[in-house]
């Protein structure tokens, strides 16, 4: 089934926009139809805001429909979800950059289509499907887990280099052995590909030679990021940007446009109150998720789109620039770095256990505090406190002192990011 969607988007790529608004639209109706059928969230919702399916009569009328947040998710779960059973249906949990953890359901047609066209991009960055690649990625901290990623892995021919300890020691080990298991490419986060990119620098090693490109996700690619691993390596990066909720939304191409993947997800961009009239928070629809639809999403990060078409041909639409997803690495006292995804699976299991936790945010003090701000639920119980400090005593630092704060809400920054792993070491140097 992906085989034959990577066809189809392989095709469908070099269509008109009118084309591919046209293809849009009719799969909006699709799922529009479906959800206000079999998704009670979605009839209620329409009926308390006076709208219906068919007042949407072109791409332009989604606007009026209402959106939807990461809190109507957390507490519409059962809702949101499709009343008509389905087979093959995959769960996921995911903390996202909010720190609101989230559980989706997603049909196996839409990963199907999401991973058609990942692949397509893919070969955007001269990467073929099924070529080795070293995944700069988190590692699950269950035994279960560990190893169902362990067996994925290995069938999607990948070897997982830990983002959760960097080290002048293990950043040498994942160099050499690299240089063993030559790689076609690199994917993972920003940070962590910057920190390996800085320590071939400084030691003057000769980057990867079998590497052709490198794929970042998951942090905002700055230029001076992208110059760092670009003179390390050798090689061209491109940037990939998506959310686990709804999976790959954009990717570089070529001449370094990031191209909404059009087929799979409509994307908007809500300007109100917006600084400079152009950027704003992005909102989301998945034009294939019938396990789960997601109709007019907030994802909560900020971007900012063009109306230019790429040199490259390509009819998608192109994202000008994504504002705000960049984390914060977290130093233990020995001086080791972690990236802050450790703190991701640790709340996240605390979310699959009920822990009470609505949100929360780490904020690093010092090189031996950390604050942990919590959101809770009415039925949060304090106890939690020693589960957190003990998974971060255990999987980050033993040495770290930890204390927790409570609140009504997060605040965001200034430029609208919601930071959840927070360091505030630079300004004490």
């Amino acid at each position: 089934m992906v085989w034959k969607y990577f066809e189809a988007y392989e095709e469908m790529q070099w269509g008109t926009y009118k084309d591919i608004e046209s293809y849009q639209y009719s799969q909006l109706k699709k799922i529009l139809d479906y959800a206000a059928i079999h998704c009670p969230f979605y009839r209620k919702r329409m009926e308390e805001y006076g709208v219906s399916v068919s007042s949407v009569k072109s791409l332009s009328d989604l606007s009026k429909l209402p959106d939807i947040t990461k809190a109507d998710l957390v507490g519409n779960y059962s809702a949101i979800k499709s009343s008509q059973r389905r087979i093959f249906t995959s769960t996921k949990t995911t903390g996202g950059s909010t720190g609101q953890a989230v559980t989706i359901d997603k049909n196996a047609d839409a990963l199907a289509r999401e991973r058609a066209a990942t692949w397509r991009a893919y070969k955007w960055a001269g990467v073929g499907i099924g070529d080795v690649q070293a995944r700069f990625w988190g590692t699950p901290l269950s035994t279960k887990a560990l190893f169902l990623s362990k067996v994925v892995d290995f069938v999607s021919n990948r070897s997982r280099i830990s983002a959760f300890n960097i080290n002048e020691k293990s950043l040498d080990e994942y160099y050499f052995r690299l240089i063993k298991m030559k790689p076609v490419y690199l994917y993972g986060y920003v940070s962590m590909i910057v920190a390996f990119a800085e320590h071939i620098i400084m030691k003057g090693y000769s980057g990867v030679p079998s590497l052709k490109s490198i794929i970042t996700t998951s942090e905002v690619l700055g230029s001076s990021s992208r110059n760092i691993i670009e003179e390390a390596f050798g090689v061209r990066v491109f940037n990939e940007y998506g959310c686990g909720e709804v999976g790959s939304i954009a990717h570089e191409c070529e001449y370094g446009s990031m191209h909404v993947m059009a087929e799979n997800v409509i994307i908007e961009v809500d300007k109100k109150n917006s600084p400079d009239g152009e950027s704003g928070e992005l909102i989301v629809t998945d034009l294939h998720n019938y396990a789960m639809p997601l109709i007019r999403y907030r994802i909560g990060d900020y971007a900012t789109l063009s109306e230019g078409r790429c040199e490259c041909g390509r009819g998608l639409p192109i994202i000008r620039q994504v504002h705000g997803r960049a984390y914060d690495m977290i130093c233990d006292p020995d001086g080791n770095r972690y990236h802050p995804e450790i703190f991701m699976y640790i709340f996240e299991g605390l979310k699959r256990r009920n822990s009470g936790i609505r949100q929360f945010q780490v904020v690093q003090k010092s090189a031996e505090n950390l604050v942990i701000n919590i959101v809770p639920e009415e039925y949060y119980n304090s106890s939690v406190e020693g589960d957190i400090t003990q998974s971060i005593r255990k999987k980050v630092h033993a040495g770290f002192k930890i204390d927790f704060k409570y609140m009504d809400d997060i605040v965001r920054e200034a430029s609208g990011k919601m930071r959840v792993i927070k360091s505030e070491l630079d300004k004490l140097r």
